[in-house]
Order: structure tokens, then sequence, then C-alpha cells
């Protein structure tokens, strides 16, 4: 798959809203086959896009999807995993239900994606996987761990995959960013009950990674980041939108550990860490 050459069928989980939107939208006017998904499209699909049925977190609709597109298309060329929404919260109050929603929204809805739609690529002996991540994933956000550990746990599913996958000419990467508009901020679920403990610092936290997700960058910043990996002719391990995305790699390996966790807590207005 080198360059621009030529249409791609793509699946899009995720496409009825923020960056799974914008990529549709993207990807439909450079003249690429954009099936787009969403649990329920009670919106306009994304103009130029074939609106599919998904639920990331069941195994039917999954498999059903995929052979929807593999039977509409006669191939599929990319998956683009942009689906899910976070939980908010102190990790002692969220319950072990909640924590496995938040695995199924950004980890293992991407596993089951993968499973149902390798057997097509590699018969295909070509394709690739772009999954949105998240620099949670370099530096963890206090009072999001779920999202930082699935975000994480993510990161290396895709650096394993990467090796298994490769002899059958298909390829996985990261897409890595800070803030984005995407109204995820607004859907995030929130562990309930709260503990009285953690409210004080508990909820400034929650507000201002909130705020900067309502006032980040837009979403097509991210959607043509996803463009050139469709169309590269290579993919990188990762790319990383922004300055923040691109620097914080390179923060926490050359900070020492205690004074990058008292930078990180002030950036959240929290007492300094150890």
């Amino acid at each position: 798959m080198g360059g621009n050459r030529g249409s791609r069928v793509v699946l899009i989980a995720g496409a009825s809203s923020g960056i799974g939107r914008a990529t549709a939208l993207s990807l439909a006017a450079r003249g690429h086959r954009v099936f787009g998904s969403s649990r329920a499209w009670s919106r306009e699909s994304p103009s130029g896009a074939e609106p599919v049925i998904l639920d990331v977190t069941d195994d039917a609709s999954v498999h059903a999807s995929v052979d929807d597109v593999l039977h509409r298309a006669g191939r599929l060329d990319v998956l683009v995993y942009s689906a899910g929404c976070y939980v908010a919260g102190a990790a002692e109050e969220t319950t072990p239900a909640l924590a496995l929603r938040q695995l199924d929204a950004y980890f293992l809805g991407a596993h089951r994606l993968v499973r149902a739609v390798l057997p097509a690529m590699r018969d295909q002996a070509s394709g690739r996987l772009i999954f949105m991540s998240s620099s949670a994933a370099i530096a963890a956000i206090p009072f999001h761990a779920l999202y930082s550990a699935s975000k994480a746990a993510l990161e290396s599913y895709v650096d394993a995959l990467r090796y298994e996958i490769a002899p059958f000419g298909v390829d996985a990467t990261c897409i890595q960013g800070t803030s984005v508009r995407t109204g995820a901020a607004d859907a995030a679920l929130r562990a309930r009950p709260g503990l009285d403990s953690y409210a004080s610092a508990r909820e400034p936290v929650i507000e201002r990674f909130a705020s900067t997700q309502r006032d980040g960058s837009p979403p097509t910043a991210f959607a043509r980041t996803i463009t050139r990996a469709v169309e590269a002719r290579r993919l990188p391990p990762r790319y990383r939108v922004g300055l923040q995305a691109k620097t914080l790699p390179a923060l926490r390996a050359l900070v020492p550990e205690g004074p990058f966790r008292a930078l990180f807590a002030r950036k959240f207005g929290l007492p300094t860490g150890k």
C-alpha cells in the first residue's frame, strides 16, 4: 500500500462524531471508499461515507459489520479505530464493572475488530490498522487512571501486534495526541458514588482535563494525520499530533521521575507527588 495510488476501502469505528467523523469526511473527499460505523445512526452519516451499524463491545455485531463491509466492497484495506468514551474518577471509586466498560471501549473493542478484520487482510496479503491513542499512555492522568491504563494497554498491544502481522503484509500504528475537541468530555462516564476524601482534588482535575478537551485542537488536525497514515508508503509505530504530544516522550525520558511527577502534579493543581 504505497503512496496515494488508488482508492482504499476503509472501515472507521466511531464515525458519528469527533475524530472519526472528521476522518471519514477527509478520506471520502480524497476518493477512498469509506464505511463509517456507529452503534445507532441518530444523525446523518458523514458525506461520502457508507453507514455501518457496529457496537464494538459485542462480538456478533463486530463480525456482522466486518462481513457486511467485505460483502459490499469485496475487500478491506484499512481499519481506523476511533470509538469509545472515557471514565473519570478516582481509582478507588471506580467499580470493576465500570473499569471493564472502559477497557471495552478503548482496548477490548479494538481487539475484537482486529480479530475480525485480520483473516481478510491476511488473505489479501495487505492491510493496515490505525488506532487512536493518547499521550496518557506516556504520562498517566490523575483521576483518569482507567482511561490512562486502557490507552497504555492499547499501545503495548499494537507494539506486539506489529511483529505478528508483518509477515502477512499488514501493519499497525497508533495516533497519539493530547487535547482535541470531540465532545468526549461531555460524554465522560463518572465513577459513582464519589468519595468525600477525594472531592477537593478530584473535581478541579476532572474539570481541568475536560476544559482542555473542550478548548483543544479541532478533530480535523487528527483527521489529516490519519489520512496521511492511510496513504503513507510505510507506517511508523506511532504518529504524534501537536507540540505537547511530540515533546512529552522526550520530557519523560530526560527528566528524572521525581521532578517529572512534581511538574505533572502542578499541571493539575495537585500536591507534589512522590
